[in-house]
């Protein structure tokens, strides 16, 4: 009897914790001179002390399972969409829809089997965007052909394929190298045996495993990739020639089981990231902390609220 009391105490315990802790927070915050990228069941960008919301195109039936990228310099969101389609199987088609934060309006890119494009990341310079999806082919809604690597041309429109012959995983994080040059990604979803972090050269296509882990995000200098282990519990940085990898935080789980979720986003001056701690029942409750690389600290910047995807630096605020 006394064990079933202490069971159904510690059950009430969980079950109010996330009420009685998150009820009250702030689900975004904001960054000097900076342009941050948050989505949940709304998406919004602030910038500087500004908080505004980016609606979803009116054609859409719904969001891509790839993750959002925000441009470097924090004026433009980039997405995969599915859309009607009345000339498709199944009227729908997939797209890449990149926002503009000034104008508040949508373009929309390329024409993909329905619900295919993956992850987005811009190029350094704000002039690219690539992304993970499957071609069309005739009529059909899907097909058996591969995920590729594409590269948009923001100014032409103009859609080319990275000759990358493995699969990177749609659903994880896509990163850059700030000198334009190679994409990070990871082969190997989180239902494969094992998860590996990659580096690919944009030009020639070829591709080189540097470590074991998933949603790899590349530092602004480009010194380092940082990732997470297959648990989702380690952060780890290492050189993008796979040497010098080394942990920087650990989560512990307390009540619930936590884990790092989309990668971290790194501060534009590299002395810092942002991570997303999923926890609670079915780790559906997202915090945003941030760590200090220097000292080791760890400051939680919201609870219970949208996820982090990008921090752009604003020099107009």
């Amino acid at each position: 009897m006394r064990y079933r009391q202490f069971v159904v105490v510690q059950l009430a315990v969980l079950l109010l914790l996330p009420c009685a802790s998150y009820g009250q927070s702030k689900s975004v915050f904001t960054e000097p001179g900076s342009t941050l990228l948050f989505d949940g069941p709304d998406r919004y960008v602030t910038v500087g002390k500004q908080k505004l919301a980016v609606q979803d195109p009116l054609s859409s039936i719904r969001r891509g399972s790839g993750l959002p990228a925000l441009a470097p310099g924090g004026d433009q969101v980039a997405w995969g969409f599915l859309l009607f389609d009345h000339s498709a199987y199944m009227n729908h088609k997939s797209v890449l829809g990149v926002y503009s934060i000034l104008d508040k309006s949508w373009k929309m890119f390329g024409k993909f089997c329905g619900g295919s494009v993956g992850s987005a990341t811009f190029s350094p310079d704000g002039t690219r965007v690539a992304f993970m999806a499957i071609p069309t082919s005739g009529d059909l809604y899907w097909n058996s052909q591969p995920w590729v690597l594409q590269i948009l041309d923001l100014a032409t429109g103009k859609l080319t394929t990275i000759p990358y012959p493995g699969n990177v995983w749609m659903n994880s994080s896509l990163s850059w190298s700030p000198d334009g040059k190679y994409l990070a990604g990871q082969i190997g979803g989180w239902t494969y045996p094992t998860q590996q972090i990659v580096v690919i050269d944009v030009e020639s296509g070829r591709g080189t495993i540097i470590a074991e882990g998933m949603d790899p995000s590349w530092s602004p200098k480009g010194d380092w990739i940082a990732y997470t282990d297959k648990t989702r519990q380690k952060c780890l940085l290492i050189h993008p020639d796979g040497t010098g990898a080394k942990v920087t935080h650990v989560l512990h789980p307390l009540f619930y089981y936590h884990e790092f979720r989309f990668g971290v986003v790194w501060s534009p001056d590299e002395k810092r990231f942002l991570f997303n701690d999923a926890h609670g029942i079915l780790e559906s409750i997202i915090d945003v902390k941030m760590l200090d690389l220097e000292t080791g600290k760890v400051t939680t910047k919201s609870r219970n609220g949208p996820a982090i995807f990008g921090w752009a630096h604003n020099p107009k605020e």
